[in-house]
Order: structure tokens, then C-alpha cells, then sequence
């Protein structure tokens, strides 16, 4: 008799363990939305924000109101709110919109909207200090670069801040900038980035207004290969001169414009574009370009530097990164 109500004792226990555990397991399921929220275009979804009604205006009147509600589009777009174009139009000294357009003409101004637009879903997770490409085009009709900086926030040109990432749309993302973005000339790029201090003051160091001519956007196309702060640094100790105080007083400010200029080469040429042999160099020099296994230079000492980086579009040319300093004939 106890062995029996010891065994119905047990299975209660079960029993009862066994409805908890569902209950338990019933409470932790989450309920399934039968009609989750559909995403929107690009397009109403910046209508439906309310901030945007200048930029929609201009996307407007550019004819690129499509663009940002076709389904079959992936965009990224830096867009800027109201007070960002009403900012600007105090820094042009304009009162409208319709000024921007007729200083800058319909085109104009859908390049500049352009060039705050990525051919691709890029969200904030994925973003990294360098250049990208945007859908901004040149003279040229190369795609235009920006300089995106994450050190503190994420930064566009060392101008427009990212103030809400990630608005999610049904054909790409929007990310809230508190600035129009306006394409830069090859030495404003490089001016952005720290990594090439020292070129952009040799730049202005060195005789004939190298900083100034890279930075009109009326002068060129250049090709500029660009070296960096460490090749620098790794001529210095090659030289064995101290620091860059010393290379210039070395060279003289016309020597350096002869070493810079041969850093350039006439035209926007593509890392595509670029040709293997001998290739004439703005200071009337020429550079050896290997193409067998990358792109390689080699300069008339008979020095080797490999490029490192392409295709840093600015308005007025382009920009390849390269690993050493190439001197001319001694």
C-alpha cells in the first residue's frame, strides 16, 4: 500500500514538473508579428522624416527622385538634413535653392548630391577611416572620393558629421549628416589625412605654388603618386638626414619642387589606365612603370616603390598611393 501511494506521489511530482516546464517554455516563446513593418524606399523614407524637404527638393529637380525610390536600387546616402542646406546657402552667401542650381547648373548640382551617394548597402558597422568611391563624378567622369575619419564619430571631408547612422530603407540606408558634402581637389584630400602631413607641406614649401595648383580645381587633370608620412620617414634614413627642416634646406625649395614634380604626371589617369615603359613626369623626367606584378616605379636612381592604394578621385585628377619617395637624376 505505501510502495502505491509513493508511486502516485511520484508521478504527480512529474506531472507536475512537466506542466511547469511548459508553462515555462510557453512563456519564453516570442510572439510572432503576423504583419511586421514593411521598410520604404530611400525616397519616402526620407518624406516620412519630415528633415529632409530641401533635399528632396533638389533630388527633385536633378530628376533623381527615381533613383532613390526604385526597389531594384542598393544606395548608401549621406543625406543632409533642412538646417544643413540652409547652412550652406549661408556659407555661398545664397538665399535659395534655386541660386545653388543656377550658380552651380541642374548638373552641377546632381553631381554634388551624387557625391554624397554609395553604389552600395553600407551600414555603420562596416565603415572604416580611408577613401571610398561615391556616385560624384569629375571632368573626367571618374567617380570622386571622400575621406571618411572614425576617430571620434564618423566624419565626411573633415566636414559633415554622422548624426543618426543606419536608418534602414527597403533599398539601402540613410545616414544623417549635419553638413552638405562638397567634392574636394586632389591636395584638399590629402589635406584630410594625416598620413600625408609631410607632402602637403612639402607642397607648400617648395617654389612655383605646388599647394596652389593642386588645390584649383580649374588646373589640371594631375596624376599624383602620393607618398606617405613612413616613406618619408625611410628617406630621411636613407639620406641620413634628420628630419624635414633638414631635407629641405638640403634641397633647396626648387629642389624640392623638382622632387615633387616628379611625383606627377599629366592627365587623371586610372590605375587602369596606367601605362607600362617609360612615362614623362611633370618635371620633365621620366619614371619606369612595371605592371608584370602590381604597379612598380622606378626612378632614375634606380629606386623601386610599389603602389599601395588607387584611384583617389578628386575634382581636378587622382591620386595613387605609393611606398617610397622617387627622386629624379641626380
Amino acid at each position: 500500500m505505501k510502495m502505491k501511494i509513493f508511486n502516485l506521489k511520484l508521478t504527480a511530482l512529474v506531472l507536475a514538473g512537466a506542466f511547469v516546464f511548459a508553462s515555462c517554455e510557453k512563456e519564453d516563446e516570442t510572439p510572432q508579428n503576423p504583419n511586421p513593418p514593411q521598410l520604404k524606399t530611400i525616397a519616402a523614407t526620407a518624406t516620412d522624416n519630415g528633415n529632409f524637404t530641401i533635399l528632396l527638393d533638389a533630388l527633385t529637380r536633378t530628376g533623381l527622385a527615381d533613383k532613390m525610390a526604385d526597389a531594384n536600387q542598393t544606395l548608401t546616402v549621406f543625406a543632409p538634413t533642412d538646417k544643413a542646406f540652409m547652412d550652406l546657402l549661408a556659407e555661398l552667401n545664397l538665399n535659395s535653392l534655386d541660386e545653388v542650381e543656377t550658380a552651380l547648373g541642374t548638373e552641377g548640382l546632381k553631381n554634388v548630391l551624387m557625391y554624397h551617394v554609395l553604389g552600395a548597402k553600407v551600414t555603420s558597422d562596416m565603415v572604416s577611416t580611408g577613401y571610398v568611391s561615391t556616385m560624384g563624378m569629375n571632368a573626367t567622369m571618374d567617380p570622386l572620393s571622400i575621406y571618411v575619419n572614425t576617430m571620434s564619430g564618423v566624419k565626411i571631408n573633415n566636414r559633415a558629421m554622422v548624426e543618426t547612422p543606419d536608418v534602414m530603407a527597403s533599398n539601402g540606408v540613410i545616414h544623417i549628416v549635419d553638413k552638405v558634402i562638397l567634392p574636394l581637389t586632389i591636395y584638399e584630400l590629402l589635406e584630410m589625412n594625416a598620413d600625408y602631413a609631410t607632402l602637403t607641406a612639402a607642397l607648400g614649401l617648395a617654389d612655383g605654388g605646388l599647394d596652389d595648383l593642386m588645390k584649383d580645381a580649374n588646373e589640371g587633370p594631375f596624376t599624383l603618386f602620393a607618398p606617405d608620412e613612413n616613406a618619408f620617414a625611410m628617406l630621411l634614413t636613407e639620406l641620413s638626414i634628420a628630419d624635414v627642416p633638414a631635407l629641405v634646406a638640403a634641397l633647396g625649395t626648387d629642389g624640392l619642387a623638382e622632387v615633387l614634380t616628379y611625383h606627377v604626371v599629366d592627365g587623371n589617369v586610372n590605375s587602369d589606365e596606367v601605362p607600362a615603359g617609360m612615362v614623362p613626369t611633370v618635371n620633365g623626367d621620366e619614371i619606369m612603370i612595371d605592371l608584370s606584378n602590381g604597379v612598380v616605379i622606378t626612378d632614375k636612381r634606380n629606386r623601386q616603390s610599389n603602389v599601395v592604394e588607387t584611384d583617389i578621385q578628386g575634382t581636378n585628377g587622382v591620386i595613387h598611393a605609393i611606398s617610397k619617395v622617387i627622386l629624379p637624376t641626380p
